[in-house]
């Protein structure tokens, strides 16, 4: 059996300190995706920090293929990480790790686990606002791509922090499908995509989201951000760089990496 409030601890303690582990004791490594997440579940409970919103991560194929995976994953965003764009993050972490563009939900009410199973268009009622966002990935765990998704998702599945941009005017207007996103760093363009790269809309995401949590017990609350998963990246940026998330006539976001 894993010893999952072991392994919760060491989670929380790397968080904290910006530490990377090489790994996790075996007696504390996640063996089977129920365990991650009863390991993730045991973070919630006693990080001691407010929930702010829930993250989506492996939300294309080629995500979940590296992953050994196959569906997308669910982790927490908690609400000191969560900040307004620009944002200037410091290298004294050793755990941040790339930089990915999103699209990002406000939400307007709840949406309670009795209410599922949730599609992207019924869901879609209960989101305030959209806005462009960057996920800046966290690794806690050095052997973490080893272990798989199992891995990823104990890791707080792979946030450091989330940063959104301001919100996007008449959004429920357009199809997030065909919404573009340039990933700059330093001003040059490293990567490109849209929404279709997000369970082929980001919509499609939220309600995932929505009808996973609701399987764990858990609900999304009003005033909680959801970042639904990487249009672009996770991509690595040098120390001293700046990554722009460029979404367009939707807006950017910007990340300052620096020493």
């Amino acid at each position: 059996m894993v010893d999952v409030k072991k392994a919760a601890q060491l989670l929380i303690a790397a968080r904290r300190d910006g530490r990377k582990m090489e790994a996790l004791p075996s007696e504390a490594e996640p063996k089977t995706l129920a365990d991650a997440y009863a390991i993730q579940d045991e973070i919630l409970k006693n990080i001691g920090l407010k929930l702010g919103g829930w993250k989506v991560a492996l939300t294309n194929d080629e995500a979940m293929a590296r992953a050994g995976a196959k569906e997308p994953a669910a982790g927490p965003l908690f609400a000191p990480h969560i900040n307004a764009t620009p944002q200037t993050i410091e290298r004294s972490s050793e755990t941040v790790g790339g930089f990915e563009c999103e699209f990002a939900f406000r939400i307007g009410k709840d949406i309670p686990a009795e209410g599922a199973p949730y599609t992207g268009q019924v869901i879609a009622a209960a989101v305030e606002s959209l806005h462009p966002a960057i996920e800046v990935t966290g690794l806690r765990i050095a052997n973490r791509p080893k272990l798989g998704v199992q891995g990823t998702v104990a890791d707080h599945a792979g946030n450091f922090s989330f940063v959104y941009g301001p919100a996007v005017a008449n959004w429920r207007s357009l199809d997030l499908a065909q919404c573009g996103v340039r990933h700059l760093v330093d001003g040059k363009e490293v990567a490109a995509s849209s929404g279709a790269n997000v369970l082929k809309n980001p919509l499609n995401s939220l309600a995932w989201l929505a009808n996973h949590l609701a399987k764990r017990g858990h609900e999304i609350k009003a005033g909680q951000w959801i970042t639904s998963g990487a249009a672009t990246g996770p991509i690595p940026a040098p120390v001293g760089s700046t990554v722009t998330a460029d979404f367009g006539k939707l807006g950017k976001v910007e990340v300052r990496f620096q020493s």
